[in-house]
């Protein structure tokens, strides 16, 4: 960890990296700042695992603009999206699998039945979306 790295409840640093990090640009495991790389990033513009920010890009993230696995948000891209807007491709009733049973795990989980072919893919429901 770097003595560089302002902490929550301490002045942001321009650069901080460290373990919950307070910086302009901020770098560890929980980053706290404008643009955050982590773990657990919260700021304006977060990548990590789970990120929260007006733009996150991660597995789950939460935010104006989210791009991830499990996404929350005004417009979102993922394949687990919420969002007011769901950018192209990314209604999961719009995959497609290499395996027939990737195909019916997805369907089980977005409560549709069965699955159809698409060329060489297999995709969840019994009938395509439109």
């Amino acid at each position: 960890m770097s003595d560089s790295g302002g902490h929550c409840g301490s002045k942001p640093k321009r650069v901080a990296i460290g373990i919950a990090p307070l910086g302009t640009i901020s770098i560890g495991i929980v980053p706290m700042g404008v643009i955050c790389i982590g773990v657990v990033p919260m700021g304006v513009i977060s990548i990590g695992v789970v990120a929260m920010g007006v733009i996150s890009g991660s597995i789950v993230g939460m935010g104006l603009l989210a791009v991830g696995v499990n996404t929350m948000g005004v417009v979102t891209a993922g394949p687990m999206s919420m969002g007011l807007i769901q950018l192209a491709g990314t209604n999961p009733r719009s995959l497609a699998y290499p395996t027939q049973a990737e195909a019916l795990e997805q369907a089980r989980k977005i409560g549709c039945n069965g699955v159809h072919r698409m060329g060489n893919y297999w995709m969840p429901c019994e009938e395509h979306q439109p």
